[in-house]
């Protein structure tokens, strides 16, 4: 070993002196003795042991790479597994509005797969949301006033649950328009017939002693965004705009005609609408839909830092000051408990029944079914 040494440059002592004037000035790192002395026979760079850790770590490195594909493939095929047994469920939503927001609270926190069930929110708007439920398109819809307007007119369809116990909608005009009384003559923008919107519509022009089919004209716009749209380019005079539509147009000028709640203090924004046919056949999935729903109400009306977050998400809302202020106004129209007593229910009913004509009593089991939410 002496002999090897000194051929390369002096004694051993001499080396290690030399190795270390060299790293006293800046050492970026220390290498191990073995790796210092590689001229040694039997040190990890012999070429024989080399080649043996060299084997030795590539038969590791493939040991490992298998075992980590094997826990990441076991992985997803438990995901898969999970999902296949979740029972699919089509729910149709009136619109992209604050209505809608404590479903998505209970789909993003994870209370509908509690459940078992995978929630697909399909966008159906306003009157069309009822024959998409009769046709077995959907399996429940959240367009409340459509599901009222079916059942009194004897369709078999109910409501199971309702978000909020009061419309939701501002009557909204351009600045220069100071009453109701003065859309006389004027354009008003629907979101569609037979809705919610087209019925209170109606009924707000009615109390102010317009006739909705010849003092104004009604024309069907499109969505909550389209009608904001539509305002601010005056195609339309007015509209029923909720949360946060008319916040952000109040901004910019334009005026409150009036609130729907005063006008129909019994009347529900959002909710669940399923048919008879769907209460009769499958009652489980029913209860576990609605059962995670009212979950979802309830910690959205508890959480507000969270439910404001997902709120301002779920609409598009970038200024936290309006997304709290639109947060604050719905949580206070919230329904207690997901439903409303007998009296608020045949007040539903007789507003539904005057903007449709139609004379004959109603019974509130006709058109609702709380039975479900009140056992939760």
């Amino acid at each position: 070993m002496s002999s090897r040494l000194l051929r390369k440059g002096g004694c051993a002592a001499t080396q290690r002196q030399h190795l270390t004037a060299e790293n006293t000035e800046a050492p970026s790192f220390i290498l191990p003795r073995s790796f210092a002395g590689e001229e040694r026979g039997g040190g990890p760079y012999d070429s024989k042991n080399f080649r043996r850790r060299r084997k030795f770590n590539s038969i590791g490195w493939a040991n490992f790479i298998s075992a980590v594909a094997a826990a990441l493939l076991l992985l997803f095929l438990n995901a898969q597994s999970a999902s296949a047994q979740l029972k699919k469920i089509r729910f149709s939503v009136a619109s992209i509005s604050i209505s809608e927001v404590p479903f998505k609270v209970a789909q993003l926190k994870g209370f509908y797969r509690e459940e078992g069930l995978d929630v697909e929110m399909i966008l159906i708007r306003g009157a069309v949301g009822a024959p998409a439920l009769i046709s077995g398109s959907v399996d429940y819809t959240s367009s409340s006033g459509a599901v009222i307007a079916a059942g009194v007119r004897g369709l078999k369809m109910k409501l199971l649950l309702i978000v909020a116990s009061k419309p939701a909608f501002d009557l909204v005009a351009p600045p220069q328009i100071q009453t109701i009384q003065q859309l006389k003559g004027k354009i008003v923008g629907l979101s569609s017939r037979g809705g919610a919107v087209d019925l209170l519509t109606q009924a707000i022009l009615k109390r102010n002693g317009l006739h909705p089919y010849t003092d104004v004209t009604s024309i069907v716009v499109g969505s909550q965004e389209e009608l904001m749209l539509a305002l601010r380019a005056g195609r339309i005079s007015a509209a029923l705009l909720s949360s946060p539509r008319q916040f952000m147009l109040y901004r910019e000028g334009f005026k409150q005609l009036g609130y729907s709640g005063d006008y129909m203090p019994t009347y529900p924004t959002g909710g669940i609408g399923a048919t008879e046919d769907k209460l009769a056949t499958d009652p489980g999935e029913v209860s576990a839909f609605v059962r995670a729903s009212l979950k979802g109400m309830k910690y959205y009306k508890q959480n507000r830092v969270e439910a404001t977050n997902i709120l301002a998400s779920f609409l598009g809302i970038k200024d936290p000051a309006l997304a709290a202020q639109v947060y604050a106004a719905h949580v206070e129209r919230l329904a207690a408990n997901g439903y409303e007593d007998d009296a608020w229910a045949n007040g539903a009913i007789e507003f539904t029944k005057q903007s449709l004509g139609i004379k004959k009593d109603i019974p509130v089991n006709q058109v609702f079914d709380f039975s479900f939410v009140k056992k939760m």
